[in-house]
């Protein structure tokens, strides 16, 4: 009796202990990306995992985030990360650097919407490249035989569609110029193997692994965008850069001169700055350097050493700390 006495009090003491314990609440991060045929899923989930708690890649670091969970999550891309982040519906995103000032400034294509001036920056982490994907039998040389032919701009809502009216602008052409449709990456594909498709772009980081595809069976090429064109593209829009798809990149071509742009992680400002530079540390780690080399070619072009390039809005406070730890920004 005596011992069964013990025992209850012996629970009831472990069971007050353990309620007056203080169980930290999950932070979500949501990380909007792209869709599947594209550079920014398979990089942001590698970025979400690499700086997710439960992974614990981390964990004996000072600046880990046990209880931080990222995921991320398919989108249509650019366009609507900005738009989301700034409104609180992502707490992240990947975005392009000339999408992201636009919508900071409310200026070109965002001229009627407010400026989303709550957007900072946390890295630039590698260029994009517009590719040109064509049929074989669609006798289109360059981006000027684009007229007249059935021709893909992406999905409404993403950055591609933005960057390509100035490219387009650039050489002559508008969405007039040829017939144009609003399709994801992946229905282009699928139209473009039936032959109901002549040509589609998308922006992203080489290889895009579908592309891959339809270039090894033969049912796609990676048409060049060169020319004087491109100067005068780069002095009114110095977010674009000349860019080359090196030599076999894809199969059996040689190298692709094209047009760049850089991919930048983004979030909102009411981030607290804690967080936001343990996150900036966490992606900038050796250990996340071997997952972004080991996942994905891409990868291995996300560097340090251009961690600021091209970025044009405000840093977060906390990635800021970071970059001037690491002698990157003055005092």
């Amino acid at each position: 009796m005596v011992a069964r006495a013990c025992l209850v009090s012996l629970l009831f003491i472990c069971c007050a202990a353990t309620s007056s314990i203080a169980i930290a609440e999950p932070v979500i991060m949501r990380l909007g990306t792209g869709g599947s045929g594209g550079t920014y899923f398979p990089i942001g989930s590698i970025i979400a995992k690499a700086i997710s708690g439960p992974a614990g890649i981390h964990k004996n670091e000072s600046f880990y985030e046990s209880e931080l969970i990222a995921i991320a999550q398919r989108g249509t891309g650019s366009a609507r990360n900005v738009l989301d982040v700034s409104q609180g519906l992502l707490e992240a995103g990947l975005a392009q650097a000339d999408i992201v000032h636009w919508a900071f400034n409310g200026t070109g294509p965002f001229e009627n919407d407010p400026a989303r001036d709550n957007l900072r920056g946390l890295a630039t982490l590698y260029i994009e490249s517009v590719h040109l994907i064509v049929h074989p039998d669609a006798q289109i040389k360059t981006i000027k035989d684009l007229k007249n032919k059935r021709v893909s701009l992406d999905e409404e809502g993403s950055g591609t569609i933005l960057d390509m009216l100035p490219i387009l602008g650039a050489y002559g052409l508008t969405t007039e110029s040829f017939k144009a449709v609003y399709l994801k990456p992946a229905d282009a594909i699928d139209r473009l193997r039936r032959n109901d498709l002549d040509a589609f772009f998308i922006i992203a980081g080489y290889p895009v692994t579908a592309v891959s595809n339809l270039v090894d069976n033969g049912q796609a090429t990676v048409v060049p965008i060169t020319g004087d064109q491109i100067d005068s593209l780069i002095k009114e829009y110095p977010f674009f850069s000349k860019n080359d798809i090196p030599e076999n990149t894809y199969k059996n071509t040689g190298n692709i001169e094209t047009i760049g742009v850089p991919a930048q992680l983004i979030i909102n400002s009411s981030t607290d700055e804690k967080l936001a530079y343990n996150i900036t540390s966490m992606l900038w780690s050796d250990a996340t350097k071997k997952l972004l080399s080991d996942g994905h070619p891409k990868g291995e072009d996300v560097r340090l050493e251009s961690a600021l390039a091209g970025m044009n809005i405000p840093l977060h406070p906390g990635a800021k700390r970071f970059y001037t730890e690491q002698g990157m920004l003055d005092e």
